[in-house]
């Protein structure tokens, strides 16, 4: 189809025609389209779940080791040993969280998949994480920010930026797709809670879920800034 211009009456030259707006050929992306967008990556390329599959191991095997000696209903001894195990066990699940935002990232993008080189990237900014975690935290306490912290969580890592321009160009996102993304998280909540009346497996394939819904969020953010 031949694009059309305006013609001046004058000397009947042709003039420039609209500006056409930033994204405004993309197709129309929902809810729906992010999480399959989540689910067809996540099994294509299952490498992505090895966080959250080795932080599962560690947790059961320090759990079934020594307990929880934090534990306020049924502690077991507060010795130091088990109490420096619990401890590492929390940093070692900490790190294997963000590592795994960045695998997401680079299955994302089509990039390698190196669990290892992963984790050495969230070591090489265990400040600006923890921060982060902490920040992300105090906002899911308000319930309505939690979104916010997600996005922050993803911006970190997709833009290798720090935690002030996260939480604005989360804010941003936001603004610009809030009806996709309160879709997004009311079906996820569901699926969360779905999953959890799952017998034996529930918690195995909640953790799955959320790497695919990590992916979902991942796609908001970078279909919106593209």
């Amino acid at each position: 189809m031949e694009e059309k211009y305006d013609v001046c009456p004058i000397c009947g030259e042709r003039l420039k025609g609209p500006e056409r707006q930033v994204g405004e050929d993309r197709p129309r992306v929902n809810a729906i389209d992010h999480l399959s967008k989540g689910f067809n990556i996540a099994t294509a390329k299952p490498l992505v779940f090895a966080p959250i599959v080795l932080g599962g191991v560690i947790s059961i095997v320090i759990d079934g080791m020594w307990g929880n000696p934090f534990d306020p209903i049924s502690p077991s001894p507060l010795l130091l040993f088990p109490a420096l195990m619990s401890l590492l066990g929390v940093v070692v699940t900490f790190l294997l969280n963000f590592a795994s935002i960045d695998m997401l990232r680079d299955a994302y993008m089509d990039e390698s998949l190196d669990l290892m080189q992963s984790i050495n990237y969230v070591v090489g900014r265990i400040g600006t994480f923890f921060i982060a975690a902490i920040v992300g935290a105090l906002m899911s306490l308000t319930i309505i920010l939690t979104p916010v912290a997600i996005f922050m969580f993803v911006i970190i890592v997709m833009d290798e930026t720090g935690i002030g321009d996260a939480v604005s160009k989360a804010f941003w996102v936001l603004r610009v797709e809030l009806g996709d993304i309160v879709l997004l998280l009311i079906i996820s909540l569901v699926g969360f809670a779905v999953l959890s009346w799952v017998p034996f497996v529930g918690g195995l394939l909640n953790a799955f879920f959320g790497v695919v819904v990590d992916i979902a969020f991942i796609d908001v953010y970078y279909l919106t800034k593209n």
